[in-house]
């Protein structure tokens, strides 16, 4: 009986091991989840409310470099041709960009001064918040999206010439398709 007594109170006591041993590992699984969903948040919205700021041109040169030579399956002698024509160009687009960008403020600025001058105290807070949500909007990254990959709010197809070009398979024509007369 001794040995009885001894087995069932070691089973109880492995029960009572495998019961702690169980809560400890779901709360090990629910702090990882804790973790886990905070930094995809911090993550997510810290890179909603940054500020866009554009590539530096030689970086967007080089993308749409590697876009275009897969896009239009071009050879690579044809990629080192292109390569320094869209540097220049994108450095012209990201000095336009520049110098613009103060002209655009001041504009916005002088904006929203006259429209506040117009508007009661209530009228100008409400337009105050409206401008903040503006402000923001403009500020997050536009998202990109594939052309005909979504319907576009009327519900019709994709605009004429947004379609995404694909090279054709081997052995079809590498041309372009005929245009129809509403897309002049």
């Amino acid at each position: 009986m001794n040995q009885q007594e001894f087995s069932d109170s070691s089973i109880v006591a492995m029960q009572k091991l495998h019961r702690w041993r169980m809560a400890f590992f779901g709360l090990v699984i629910l702090l990882a989840g804790i973790v886990i969903g905070a930094t995809l948040t911090l993550l997510l919205t810290h890179r909603i409310d940054r500020p866009r700021i554009p590539p530096p041109p030689e970086f967007a040169a080089e993308q749409m470099v590697g876009r275009l030579g897969r896009q239009l399956n071009l050879s690579d002698k044809q990629m080192e041709q292109l390569e320094p024509i869209l540097r220049k160009h994108m450095q012209k687009l990201h000095d336009i960009r520049m110098e613009a960008r103060p002209h655009i403020t001041e504009q916005l600025r002088l904006m929203n001064e006259e429209i506040s001058s117009v508007l009661n105290e209530d009228q100008r807070q409400l337009w105050q918040r409206h401008l903040q949500r503006l402000q923001a909007d403009l500020r997050q990254r536009p998202r990109r999206r594939r052309a005909g990959s979504e319907p576009r709010p009327s519900g019709g197809p994709p605009r004429p010439g947004r379609e995404r070009f694909r090279p054709p398979p081997p052995g079809i024509p590498n041309e372009p398709p005929p245009l129809e007369p509403e897309q002049f």
